[in-house]
């Protein structure tokens, strides 16, 4: 895999939506990618918290986490907002929950469900018809079922341009010049979900940032 051609090919496309580049930003290391099982049971699990934020009850997602033995792969920080209540829970463990659908919509990317991941666009009305619906009491089968995870080459692409991406979204806030196609927080999120599928070290609650 020719990292250095990966970059150039990032650059373009960060510069194609009018993006700032860096030309000294260096490349990602090769790392080894998670398997098909962890990715999606993590996009489970990351789809029934996602309820939360949306005043689901802690206890029934906590049921549907259990019931289909998904508790092991929780993260420290998902294990202590499940011994809340709706009472207690913190308006901004809230907020982070719901900014996991960003992080879902790039998974959902992974398993190879659509096409376009391109950074400047929100998901889609449509993202719900993707995913299990526990409202409607929907089994895990939408991510168990007919599922092909891209290639680590695939993904790393992916991550690489969002990678600079983010570099570009930070040159213009340090700027104070706001740009449309820069958005921080959906950048970020999806940044966090790629770069979480490519390295089995990282902790999900400590996905590094940096650019």
């Amino acid at each position: 895999m020719d990292t250095q051609a990966i970059k150039k090919e990032s650059e373009t496309i960060v510069s194609s939506f009018d993006g700032e580049i860096c030309d000294w930003l260096p490349v990602y290391d090769i790392s080894q990618m998670r398997s098909d099982s962890e990715i999606i049971n993590r996009a489970l699990i990351m789809n029934a918290m996602i309820n939360i934020a949306f005043n689901a009850p802690i206890d029934f997602i906590k049921n549907y986490i259990d019931e289909n033995q998904l508790a092991e792969h929780l993260s420290d920080v998902e294990k202590t907002i499940l011994t809340q209540s709706e009472e207690n829970i913190s308006e901004q463990d809230k907020i982070n929950l719901h900014w996991y659908l960003e992080s879902l919509w790039a998974l959902i990317w992974v398993m190879n469900k659509f096409d376009d991941l391109s950074f400047p666009y929100p998901i889609p009305d449509d993202m719900i018809d993707y995913c299990p619906d526990l409202q409607q009491d929907e089994g895990p089968e939408k991510f168990t079922k007919d599922i092909e995870i891209r290639s680590f080459e695939e993904i790393y692409k992916m991550r690489d341009v969002y990678y600079r991406a983010m570099w570009s979204c930070r040159h213009y806030q340090l700027n104070n010049d706001p740009h449309d196609n820069f958005n921080m927080s959906i950048i970020m999120e999806r940044r966090r979900a790629l770069s979480w599928c490519l390295d089995k070290q990282l902790d999900w609650d400590d996905v590094p940032q940096d650019t």
